[in-house]
């Protein structure tokens, strides 16, 4: 074998053992939606990752660990596949029915629900809220006093 053999080799070993890569999450620019990644001693350029959707945001965060793969074994054309489950990183639940987030989330669009909603803190509307025909910011009640009572006890009549 020609020394120039040996080196086609080793390029050809470098780039295969490039091609799929584990590393940890170590900068994220989240205005280009790009991230370096530490593989071992090597570290990355900011590289792009990959979503379900672009109608998607599912930012990475630091100390992730994750999947560099590099089309040709070229870690600088490489993609981020977030995230994978680690000892410092457990999944946020082991329900098999739920999808769990344990970060705030935000839509963008109309959310249709069928069942029931359950929350343990807080609902906001910035728009009206309405239910059976019957409007928030306009709903009122009429209250029936008896003698001795108090508005805290007086008893509620039906909805108008």
């Amino acid at each position: 074998m020609s020394i120039e053999q040996g080196r086609d080799i080793s390029e050809l070993f470098r780039r295969v053992s490039n091609i799929i890569r584990i590393g940890k999450v170590i900068s994220v620019d989240y205005t280009k939606a790009k991230a370096k990644v530490k593989i071992g001693n090597l570290t990355t350029e900011y590289l792009p990752w990959l979503t379900p959707s672009t109608a998607a945001w599912i930012p990475l965060k630091n100390g992730e660990q994750v999947l560099v793969l590099s089309p040709n074994g070229d870690l600088r054309m490489g993609m981020i596949l977030p995230a994978l489950y680690q000892n410092s990183k457990t999944p946020p639940a082991h329900d098999s029915n739920k999808i769990t987030f344990n970060v705030d989330v935000a839509h963008k669009g109309a959310i249709s629900v069928t069942g029931n909603i359950t929350t343990s803190g807080k609902v906001t509307a910035t728009g009206e809220v309405e239910g059976k025909g019957k409007k928030l910011s306009t709903h009122t009640h009429q209250f029936s006093y008896n003698a001795g009572e108090t508005p805290s006890t007086a008893t509620t009549e039906q909805p108008s």
